[in-house]
């Protein structure tokens, strides 16, 4: 049986997970390590669609960047996930970008661009022959555009339009008994903002509130004065809202059919990778992602990490080592408030923690086994194309 768990996102939940988080102990860079692989979902962006209240021209205070855009906190914590990241790989990697040592891919998608441009920018602060400009402590980095590894739902393919349409349409039975439980909540969504009550307008009703909080700005009036029974507050019905956060993004990487088809593609080409440097074939150090809840989620499930959601700037680090064995693990990488981050040990699901170590090291072997039936090798066969269009 699929099991789905609706994450439960309000700012309170938010604030004590980074709690937690500035006592988890940070991982440390095996000596040993021959590559690094490491993925991320963007940044905080703005909401797919705004409240009224939020766009009227009279009051507006946040959401200038448009709608799926990067935000000041999203900014934020790329780079901060980048300055993390530069911590991790010390000794390992330059301080400056060499393109022998590193390469770097992100989603066509703005919000990932600018989020993989940040993190680069916080990965590398020029230093020496780097240095371009003395007041601007920023390089320019390459990287590539992978919508099929990173964003495959945007291109033409039919399979994956196929695996999202029970999503889409709230017809998995997990949808639908939200829909079903949380109807008053969806039609009082309905009745104050004219839009459908469906999981996805109250999931953009949900980023909208996160937003509201995080510039401290007001609330909509039925909001602030509830006037729906069950609700005795406005703190009680903006917790309810909260945990429509991602849903349908989340329930992508739940239900196996999207997850693979979201993830398979990205899997194959780190396990080719693998692959390269345990033969001896010259490849990179460093491979950085940036991309989707959908899409890094379903990957890192794929991988047998166990996890229920993924906030902005949260991830995943693979690191592969040689001694005393070509063995992997997997590890988080979580923001903790705007500016900071961790990376630390991964909770694995059962099959594979049962082989993993103390340190979260699967024996290679092992680790392809388990996680090879989740990848997809040729994508254009598997999304009933063979075209050559994106």
């Amino acid at each position: 049986m699929i099991r789905y768990i609706l994450p439960f996102l309000c700012l309170f939940c938010i604030f004590l997970a980074e709690e937690d988080l500035k006592h988890v102990k940070h991982a440390v860079l095996d000596k040993n390590t021959k590559i690094v692989f490491w993925g991320t979902r963007h940044g905080n962006r703005n909401p797919t669609q705004f409240l009224k209240e939020v766009i009227d021209k009279k009051s507006q205070t946040w959401g200038f960047e448009g709608d799926s855009e990067l935000t000041k906190f999203g900014k934020r914590q790329a780079f901060g996930l980048g300055a993390e990241l530069r911590k991790y790989l010390s000794g390992y990697l330059d301080d400056n970008y060499l393109a022998p040592e590193a390469k770097f891919f992100s989603s066509s998608a703005s919000r990932c661009q600018m989020t993989l441009q940040l993190a680069l920018a916080g990965l590398y602060p020029p230093k020496t022959f780097a240095t371009w400009k003395p007041n601007i402590n920023w390089t320019p980095v390459p990287y590539t555009i992978d919508d099929p590894m990173l964003r495959m739902y945007a291109i033409k393919c039919p399979k994956s339009d196929k695996v999202w349409e029970p999503i889409s349409h709230d017809l998995l039975p997990e949808l639908k008994e939200q829909l079903t439980r949380h109807k008053a909540l969806l039609d009082y969504m309905h009745k104050n903002t004219g839009w459908n009550a469906s999981l996805a307008n109250a999931a953009d009703l949900a980023d909208n509130l996160l937003e509201i909080q995080y510039y401290k700005a007001a609330y909509p009036e039925w909001i602030k004065n509830v006037r729906l029974p069950g609700y005795k507050n406005s703190e009680e019905l903006i917790k309810a809202y909260m945990s429509f956060m991602e849903s349908h993004q989340i329930a992508c990487a739940v239900y196996e059919p999207c997850r693979r088809m979201m993830s398979g593609y990205w899997l194959n080409t780190i396990l080719d990778v693998i692959k390269n440097v345990k033969s001896g074939k010259k490849s990179p150090k460093v491979i950085g992602y940036a991309s989707h809840t959908e899409i890094t989620l379903a990957l890192m499930k794929a991988l047998f990490v166990e996890k229920e959601e993924l906030t902005t700037t949260a991830g995943f680090v693979l690191e592969v080592r040689d001694k005393p064995e070509w063995s992997v693990r997997v590890l988080n990488h979580d923001p903790i408030e705007f500016d900071n981050h961790v990376i630390y040990k991964s909770k694995y699901e059962p099959i594979m923690a049962r082989k993993a170590d103390n340190d979260g090291w699967v024996k290679y072997d092992d680790f392809v086994r388990f996680v090879t039936p989740h990848s997809i090798k040729d994508w254009r066969r598997e999304c009933g194309t063979t075209s050559c269009e994106l």
